[in-house]
């Protein structure tokens, strides 16, 4: 039991990382003053019993007047616990949530571990629960005391009496702690359905058009029957627990109460206790209930902090499956001349790339084709150093890609992706995470032809970017994107099927921006469009992952019959771009 407490403790130390101990002190002292007043209103109370018994009533007002300053302790502890409650839950929220954040935006692989569900409920729910660890833990060690205290109390007054109480508190203690480590399994159980079950929901969600054209849920539904069967059967092996500790365990300690109180009116009978002592022992051992239910309780929820930690710690412990470090090479004059050495890729016992060798040119527009599955992506996320080449080398001006720092490597290469990504925040704001500069923004924002429309808009750049907001089309996300990118001054961008999602009057825009790119900029595009093949300056044809042909676009062209097919089958003749 003990060392089940040990090891929350330890989880509660890892994920908070000893932060805001002042705070931890202060509850932890002020809990203690809590609990150590709750004893005094007692005694003033016997006391205004003994001064009436006696009839003196000078004495009744003096024993009500501490019961008042008592119980003004009492509340006085109570409010600093409480602040010291509400300074330690903002900081540790902020703090770790924070610190989970950068743990995922740093492995992209994360999703392969862990799922979606479960990281979304972490980051929103389970980190509310990391204040209500460490009260638990002062409630529970501080209501033990209290318990131990007042045993001492029964034991002065009468051995046997004493004895009785301990006894009994003691074993009805086992029984409920026992009962919450049964809670606590089925409720770590639950949580596990319930992840499964926010997945699909997340999934919904992202395709909801999809799933009510496809009349979907009825088969869904019958998909997540197992899923669901499991939950309940969790959900009601916990309330039987639950049931077991609320409606029949507390009948050994109203049995306790009663053969206390019949001891206890056997000695006022034979005169052993007086009316005033009767008193006192009675709101005593009502408090020893209370302590113990409430020791019980925080036991109890902190096996169930237990399971959140446990889940917190699954994200703070994760390892990513890129295991390598980056280099020292500090230099940020990059001019962007890109070379594949028999470059291959290999996850697990498939080969991506095989390999695979070319060279990417500054002041060129540079496109890579081929079938889906061809390892077209692939380049691109090597290039973004999500992964490391199983063999052969990657430079960037005649460096290895794994040599640069971090500072240096993001700040030189930058790109963007098929689906419009732009965060549910303000144009400034999109844009303010990249460069805060307000005039290279317009700058970037010009460039990428998208600053009429956005001044053109009631707030500006002030205007809210919403995934369901129909002022902003695919087309104008993805510009935003681009002139996003371009604020990191890379010298190096690369586009990842960026006209998949859009209007033909903004791809021929994006042909445009692109052509006015390269004069400053290496261009790397993976593509399907035919219109955008037209424009490249070279091609790389992909075929199973490995080189078919490569060279300048009109060579390519004569020696590719992969190139011919690609750029024939769906050929949409566009107005010439300039």
């Amino acid at each position: 039991m003990i060392r089940n407490y040990l090891a929350i403790f330890k989880d509660f130390r890892v994920i908070t990382k000893g932060q805001s101990r002042k705070y931890v002190f202060l509850m932890l002292i002020s809990s203690g003053l809590y609990h150590i007043f709750s004893l005094l209103p007692p005694i003033a109370t016997a006391g205004i019993i003994a001064m009436v018994t006696e009839e003196n009533m000078n004495f009744v007002f003096l024993y009500g007047g501490l019961f008042l300053f008592f119980y003004f302790l009492y509340f006085f502890a109570l409010y600093w616990k409480h602040y010291s409650y509400k300074k330690l839950g903002e900081m540790y929220h902020i703090n770790i949530q924070q610190n989970l954040f950068e743990i995922i935006a740093s492995n992209d692989d994360i999703l392969t571990k862990i799922s979606k569900g479960k990281i979304i409920d972490v980051c929103n729910t389970d980190i509310c629960y990391i204040v209500d660890v460490v009260d638990a833990f002062v409630g529970a060690i501080m209501n033990l005391i209290k318990v131990i205290i007042l045993f001492f109390i029964f034991l002065h007054y009468s051995v046997l009496v004493g004895a009785l109480v301990i006894v009994l508190d003691l074993f009805y203690f086992l029984l409920m702690d026992s009962n919450s480590s049964n809670v606590s399994k089925c409720y770590e159980g639950q949580r596990k359905y319930d992840d499964k079950l926010i997945d699909i929901l997340n999934q919904m969600l992202a395709n909801l058009k999809q799933v009510k054209t496809l009349n979907l849920m009825e088969n869904l539904n019958k998909k997540l029957w197992k899923t669901r069967e499991c939950w309940r059967e969790k959900y009601a092996e916990k309330r039987d627990y639950m049931t077991k500790r609320y409606s029949i365990l507390p009948g050994i300690l109203y049995f306790t109460k009663f053969v206390l109180y019949l001891i206890f009116a056997s000695m006022v009978i034979r005169k052993q206790m007086t009316l005033d002592k009767l008193v006192l022992l009675i709101s005593y051992f009502e408090s020893i209930v209370t302590a113990t239910d409430q020791t019980l309780e925080y036991l109890l929820n902190l096996n169930n902090y237990k399971v959140r930690m446990q889940r917190i710690r699954s994200i703070i412990d994760y390892l990513p499956q890129r295991e390598f470090d980056f280099g020292d090479i500090d230099n940020d004059y990059i001019s962007g001349l890109i070379e594949f050495k028999k470059v291959s890729y290999q996850v697990k016992d498939v080969k991506a790339l095989n390999n695979v060798s070319f060279k990417v040119y500054p002041n060129e527009i540079n496109a890579i084709i081929g079938h889906s599955g061809s390892g077209k992506s692939t380049i691109l996320n090597l290039l973004y150093r999500l992964h490391k080449v199983s063999s052969g080398t990657i430079l960037i001006d005649n460096v290895n890609i794994y040599d640069y720092t971090n500072r240096v490597y993001a700040s030189n290469v930058s790109g963007v992706y098929q689906k419009p990504f732009v965060f549910d925040m303000s144009i400034r704001d999109n844009l303010n995470l990249v460069d805060s500069n307000k005039n290279a923004q317009i700058e970037a924002c010009k460039r990428v032809g998208i600053h009429d429309f956005i001044v053109s808009l009631p707030k500006g750049y002030n205007t809210i970017v919403s995934e369901e907001d129909a002022v902003f089309s695919n087309g104008k996300k993805q510009l935003l994107a681009i002139a996003r990118a371009l604020l990191s001054k890379a010298e190096i961008l690369l586009f990842d099927e960026i006209t998949g999602n859009i209007d033909p009057e903004t791809t021929n825009q994006v042909l445009s921006i692109l052509l006015d790119l390269k004069t400053d900029h290496t261009i790397l595009m993976v593509t399907h469009k035919p219109e955008m093949m037209e424009i490249a300056d070279r091609i790389i044809v992909l075929s199973g992952g490995k080189v078919e042909c490569k060279g300048k676009n009109q060579e390519v062209y004569q020696k590719s019959t992969l190139y011919k097919e690609l750029k024939n089958r769906s050929f949409v003749s566009v107005s010439k771009v300039e």
